[in-house]
C-alpha cells in the first residue's frame, strides 16, 4: 500500500503536476490521521467496554453480599429483641414478690443475655473498589455517594458494637461472675451449662435486698445492658433500611 501510494506521488512529480501533487499530499496525511483517530476511538470503545464488565462485576458482588447481610441483620435484630425480652423478665423476676421463680432459668436467661452476638458484614467488595482505586468505575456519581455512604454506616455500627463488646468483656461479664451470679465454662465465649446451674444451690442475686448497693448496681448493669440493645436495635433498622435501598439501586443499573 506504501508503495503504490509512494508511485502515484513519483509520477505526480515527474509529470511537473505539482497541483495536483500538493492536492495527493494532503489527502494522503488527512487519510492517515482518519486512520489514527479511527484506531483511537476503537482502543477507546474496548477500554470502556472492559471497566463497564468490571463495574458489572462489582456490582453484582455487592449486591449478593448486601442481600447476605441483610438476612444477617434481620438475625442480629431477633437476636437482640430475645434479650431485651430476657432482661425485661429478669428485671421483673427480681422485683417479684417472694421471688418464686426458677433459679435455673433465671440464671440461664442472664448467661443468655450477657452473651455479645459478633457482627461480621461482608465488606470484600467494597474494600476491594476502594483500594483497587476502582471506585471511579461504578456510575453515575449518585450511586458512587450512595455506595460510600452506606458502608460509612456499617463501620459506625462496626465501632459501636466492638465498643460495647469490649464493655461487655471488661466489665459486665467480671461483674456478675465476681458475685456469683452465674457460672463459666473454659471456654472464650458464655457457654450455658445445665449440670453446673443445677448443682449450684444459692443464687446470691435472690437474697439481695432491694435497697441495698449490691440490687442497685445489679439493676443499674442490667439497665445499661437493654440499653446497648436497644441502640443497637434501633441502628440495626436504619442500617437495614439503607442496605435495602442499596440494593434497589444496584439491581436497576
Amino acid at each position: 500500500m506504501i508503495k503504490f501510494f509512494r508511485k502515484i506521488r513519483q509520477k505526480l512529480l515527474s509529470e511537473n503536476k505539482f497541483g495536483k501533487y500538493l492536492t495527493y499530499a494532503i489527502g494522503e496525511i488527512l487519510l492517515v490521521v482518519i486512520g489514527i483517530l479511527i484506531a483511537i476511538s476503537i482502543n477507546n470503545w474496548n477500554q470502556t467496554n472492559s471497566e463497564n464488565k468490571i463495574a458489572e462485576n462489582y456490582i453484582k458482588s455487592l449486591v449478593i453480599e448486601l442481600n447476605s447481610d441483610l438476612n444477617y441483620y434481620k438475625l442480629h435484630k431477633s437476636r437482640n429483641l430475645s434479650q431485651i425480652r430476657q432482661i425485661n423478665e429478669i428485671q421483673n423476676a427480681l422485683n417479684s414478690v417472694g421471688k418464686n421463680n426458677s433459679k435455673e432459668d433465671f440464671a440461664l436467661k442472664l448467661m443468655d443475655v450477657m452473651e455479645p452476638f459478633p457482627f461480621s458484614p461482608k465488606t470484600a467488595t467494597y474494600t476491594d473498589l476502594v483500594t483497587s482505586g476502582n471506585m471511579g468505575l461504578i456510575k453515575p456519581e449518585t450511586i458512587r455517594q450512595k455506595i460510600i455512604s452506606h458502608y460509612n454506616l456499617v463501620e459506625q455500627m462496626t465501632l459501636h458494637v466492638n465498643r460495647e463488646t469490649d464493655y461487655n468483656w471488661n466489665h459486665l461479664h467480671p461483674f456478675f461472675k465476681e458475685n456469683g451470679y452465674f457460672e463459666w465454662r473454659n471456654n472464650p465465649r458464655i457457654s450455658v451449662d445445665t449440670v453446673i446451674i443445677k448443682k449450684r444451690n444459692q443464687f446470691p442475686i435472690f437474697e439481695l435486698e432491694k435497697s441495698s448497693s449490691e440490687f442497685k448496681a445489679v439493676e443499674n448493669n442490667l439497665y445499661f445492658r437493654q440499653l446497648m440493645l436497644t441502640t443497637r436495635s434501633g441502628n440495626l433498622d436504619d442500617l437495614m433500611i439503607s442496605t435495602q435501598e442499596l440494593i434497589d439501586i444496584l439491581n436497576q443499573v
